[in-house]
């Protein structure tokens, strides 16, 4: 933690102890305590006194609601909002390793448009974003904290489910999400929760502290503090997850036996070798062993007598280690050497510790009749450990074996480990090459991620002839530090195995007899492994510094419809962004192969290499808006009882990208009996965030198929014959940043109804229902061709007796005219058109002051009407080749329509039910997950795998003493997931999808406050 951090945390610790002293002032000056009135300004205009059913698509989540979901954290409060679309940035993502965003994260995606298209305000002011970043759709993206909230002072939280970039900035494409914290909360509350999940050991404890007061001075004061404290999930403490081999849930489907829902790696102690220099085609120097052949295809395994037996000719060395163990030609690819398979899930945690604590504290203080300053102090700190399987080596950095190591069985005459009778082996060894190996033996990684982040903001606002006035200014930062532990580094790990002498490493005695795919009992010694782990640092830094000036006035002149309100402000920010990655990473510590010669840019096994980015951007902007009466009541216009209109613009200058306007208008037309039409029209624009502009780029390896190595170089029989199945390799991509990127735009279009009925009584409740249609159109969205388009790319160019420069390849061989790949270079560039659009419903029921108590019923649904990504010139051009039959095997994925592909369910709705009576409270909360199909298995009879439609139940039940020594405590008991479900099962590691489902369970919990 920075000193500046630890000073803002002693700042606002002081002021919780300082509240929490005074608890008996609190006391006398507020009773029981309670909320004072506070006039409400929903998002969606800076002119106070909009209206949630005004010609704005707002969704507000009141406390009640928020305590019906059980949500201890930011992001299952989140999670509970239909709109608020899939979670990328959670830890059921394996993808990605070091380079990924990890630990107490999760990310924030309104309408599922990608994370970084959301504005995320706290009190109606911008948050900072996380510094960690991770791929979607192969860009880095950013996005700001949700677990960094107060969850514990929240009053409410507001959506704006509209483009609101000529109001609050051009970047809000999708929407907004205010979180509005109780500043105006009076008195004291200490709360202590205890929670667990059902058949695990997974529990969570929550202390929260909620004060404040008014001092003699008139200063408000309030403070809002939590604790959590939670013990890790287990991947193997779920049937689902407890193994990558998910085929057994699939028996019975159509999708029987599919491969595709066999996620344990080839990378295993079961290690696969290539003599350096030998290929398929070098049949004369094929390594034998008295005549029988151990390299025919280039390649050999190291395989367990009891599963080498079981396949045609047996063994094809002789027997070595304890005499359970054999060399096999070949790789570990093939159906035969599945049992081997590393399973990876028992060394995962499928959510880590964490100790998170979150402080925020406000003041209010009127220094005149006309002006009042305020401020905000908040701090979050939290520490997340986690565990996953040790790395293997990438094709992108491999290892190699020294000819003369102690351990080669086709080492030097004379080495103890040489196989006998060997042909082709000269006396001095042959140097090897591990194609796929894992040091299992040195145990799993290990890794914790420390999160803290400050917000100070202080401000002046008041009111001068009818105007009222805000300025303020804010400083946020926050500061990651993600921690390896137990990782290998490659330079160190090739000098392990090529040691000539008894204490060197050895890869060559396989794995667990008899459970194959799991641990490594023949480990290696301490001594030998201990020298080449290292510990990893990623640390990474945010910055958010902004000062704006704003006025607002409800009459500002008079219409023959009334008033015209008008706001307008200015606004001047400065982002900041640094990634450091560690000295192995960033290739100031190079991995040079010290038999190839070759220098690599990582010396982290299992982890591509990344340059440290750093970027800065200041972005100063101006706004107006108008609120402008049409028709008025007094007007007596049929079926018109009231029309208004809002128009907007905002005018952003861009450090970087130079200036850009943005405007928008919306139509209230209140027909009459309590029933609206609602629409608007906006822009919006999105500059590339600093990362996709900065960074000098990334290196990956990725699965890919290399349709011209294969098809090119083995001419398949012509039609009508089935062209061969190619198989996949790891592929080497290089992603890097482009300052030719041009921003993202959008047209932003809804349109819809409320309707609030008139003729219900006051004493039968208050019911209203809106509907309405959105569509947001954007052009130049920036991504990637990706690699798996770029190669296919390149082999219908060599069809047609051209290349894709962008694929670069070694030179050919006597294997084929085609070299294998390289890399393939994939440029950050601006994409084709992509329209989405949906359908909200809302219904909401309030019933006061009844015999039974009082009742709220309120139903949320987001129906994904359309998703469609337009593709751009090469994709149009690999889409006809497919469909014209030059192309076979390659598909297009890139493009087309999403609606309920992988994370994008046509269907999301929630439902909540709260009841209140004397001291008796309950509630109850259903979340709807539509049906998504899995592209991940092939499809059957034209169709993909669907994971069914997922719908979880919370409840609970409360009582607030009124009298005795227990007056002002509540005592609450809730489940969450009451049926106790468990989420639909996917082919990806874990068997679930944690962009939109869960692993927690039954959830039981139980709270105690005390209100003073």
């Amino acid at each position: 933690m920075s000193d500046k951090m630890m000073t803002t945390f002693k700042l606002a610790l002081l002021a919780g102890v300082s509240l929490a002293a005074a608890a008996p002032a609190f006391a006398q000056d507020s009773g029981a305590g309670g909320t004072e009135v506070e006039a409400i300004t929903v998002i969606g205009s800076q002119i106070k006194g909009a209206k949630v059913d005004t010609s704005l698509p707002v969704t507000v989540v009141s406390e009640n609601e928020i305590i019906a979901t059980g949500a201890v954290s930011g992001d299952e409060l989140f999670r509970s909002i239909p709109q608020a679309g899939d979670v990328q940035f959670q830890e059921a993502r394996t993808t990605g390793n070091l380079n990924d965003a990890r630990g107490d994260v999760a990310s924030l995606n309104l309408r599922s448009l990608g994370t970084g298209n959301t504005l995320m305000l706290l009190n109606g002011r911008r948050s900072v974003l996380h510094p960690g970043t991770q791929t979607e759709n192969f860009v880095p993206v950013t996005t700001p904290n949700t677990n960094a909230i107060p969850v514990s002072g929240v009053k409410r939280v507001e959506v704006l489910r509209d483009g609101a970039a000529a109001i609050y900035g051009t970047d809000a494409v999708a929407g907004v999400v205010n979180t509005v914290l109780d500043t105006r909360f009076q008195g004291l509350r200490v709360e202590l929760q205890g929670g667990g999940s059902e058949g695990t050991d997974y529990q969570e404890g929550l202390f929260t502290v909620k004060a404040g007061t008014k001092l003699e001075s008139g200063a408000r004061l309030t403070f809002f503090g939590s604790y959590t404290g939670r013990t890790r999930l287990n991947a193997t403490e779920r049937d689902y997850s407890a193994s990558e081999d998910h085929r057994p849930g699939v028996v019975g489907t159509p999708w029987e036996g599919s491969t595709a829902f066999d996620n344990r790696s080839t990378s295993s102690p079961w290690g696969s070798f290539s003599v350096v220099g030998l290929t398929s085609s070098s049949t004369a120097l094929q390594v034998k062993q008295s005549g029988v052949n151990l390299t025919a295809s280039g390649v050999f395994h190291i395989e367990p007598v009891a599963n080498a037996i079981t396949q045609t000719g047996g063994c094809n060395s002789t027997l070595f280690g304890a005499g359970d163990i054999c060399i096999r030609n070949g790789v570990t690819t093939g159906t035969a050497q599945r049992p081997l398979r590393y399973d990876e899930n028992p060394d995962r945690t499928l959510r880590g510790s964490v100790e998170r604590i979150n402080l925020f504290s406000t003041i209010e203080h009127d220094l005149t009749d006309d002006i009042q300053f305020y401020g905000e102090v908040g701090y979050y700190h939290s520490l997340f450990k986690g565990s996953r399987e040790q790395s293997a080596p990438l094709s992108s950095a491999p290892i190699s074996i020294a000819a003369n190591a102690y351990w080669n069985p086709f080492g030097p005459t004379g080495s103890p480990n040489r196989l006998a009778n060997l042909t082709n082996v000269p006396t001095g060894g042959l140097a090897l090459n591990m194609t796929s190996y894992r040091p299992v033996d040195t145990g799993p990684r290990s890794y914790t991620v420390t999160d803290d982040s400050i917000r100070l903001l202080g401000g002046l606002r008041g009111n001068w002839r009818g105007w009222d006035w805000d300025s303020a200014l804010l400083y946020s930062e926050a500061r990651t530090r993600d921690r390896t532990y137990n990782a290998v580094s490659n330079t160190l790990f090739q000098r392990a195995v090529s040691l000539s002498t008894p204490d060197a490493y050895n890869p060559f005695n396989g794995g667990t007899q008899g459970t194959f795919s799991l641990g490594d009992a023949t480990p290696n010694s301490r001594a030998a492994i201990e020298p080449f782990l290292i510990n990893v640092d990623r640390i990474s830094e945010t910055s958010l510094a902004l000062a704006d000036f704003k006025v607002s006035n409800p009459d500002v002149f008079t219409l023959p419809a009334g008033p015209v309100g008008a706001a307008a402000g200015v606004e001047f920010r400065r982002e900041t962004f640094v990634d450091d990655r560690d000295k192995r990473l960033d290739g100031t510590v190079k991995y040079t192969n010290p038999i190839s010669g070759l220098v690599y840019g990582t010396d982290v096994m299992g982890a591509s290499g990344s340059p440290d980015v750093k970027g800065q951007r200041d972005v100063t902007s101006a706004y107006i808006e108008l609120a402008i009466p049409v028709v008025s009541p007094d007007m007596a216009i049929p079926l018109v009882e009231e029309i208004s209109v809002q128009l907007a613009a905002r005018d952003e200058y861009y450090s970087d990208f130079g200036n850009v306007l943005k405007p928008k208008a919306a139509v209230l037309w209140k027909v009459g009996a309590g029933f609206a039409l609602r629409g608007s029209i906006s822009q919006s624009f999105r500059a590339p965030n600093l990362p996709q502009f900065y960074s000098d780029g990334t290196t990956v390896a990725n699965t890919r198929t290399d349709w011209a190595a294969c098809r090119i170089n083995t001419p398949p029989a012509p039609p009508p014959a089935t062209p061969p199945t190619c198989t996949s390799s790891s592929t080497l991509e290089v992603r890097s940043g482009n300052e030719d990127l041009t921003p993202d735009e959008a047209d932003n279009t809804s349109f819809g109804f409320v309707y609030t009925p008139t003729f219900i009584p006051p004493e039968y409740g208050r019911l209203m229902v809106t509907a309405d249609y959105w569509q947001i159109r954007q052009t130049d969205v920036i991504g990637v061709l990706g690699a798996a388009n770029q190669i296919a790319y390149d082999y219908l160019l060599r069809l047609r007796g051209s290349s894709n420069p962008n694929v670069v390849r070694n030179p050919p061989t006597s294997a084929g005219p085609v070299g294998t790949i390289d890399y393939v270079n994939d440029v950050y560039t601006n994409l084709q058109p992509r329209t989405v659009e949906g359908l909200d419903v809302t219904v909401e029921y309030d019933l006061d002051d009844t015999s039974l108590g009082d009742f709220n019923l309120k139903f949320n649904v987001a129906q994904l009407l359309a998703y469609d990504q337009e593709p751009g010139e090469v994709e149009k051009i690999l889409i006809a080749a497919i469909a014209d039959g030059t192309l076979i095997g390659p598909t297009v994925a890139s493009a087309g329509s999403r609606v309920k592909i992988d994370g994008y369910p046509e269907f999301r709705a929630t439902a909540s039910l709260t009841w209140r009576k004397d001291g008796w409270g309950a509630g109850l909360f259903v979340n709807h997950v539509g049906s998504v199909y899995d592209t991940g298995p092939a499809q059957v009879n034209g169709r993909y795998y669907e994971l069914e439609a997922w719908t979880t139940a919370n409840v609970y039940g409360q009582y607030a003493f009124k009298d005795g020594p227990l007056d002002g405590s509540t005592v609450r008991v809730g489940v969450r997931n009451i049926e106790d479900k468990d989420p639909p099962l996917a082919s990806n590691n874990f068997g679930y999808l944690g962009s939109l489902h869960n692993a927690t369970g039954r959830y039981w919990y139980a709270s105690l406050s005390k209100r003073f």
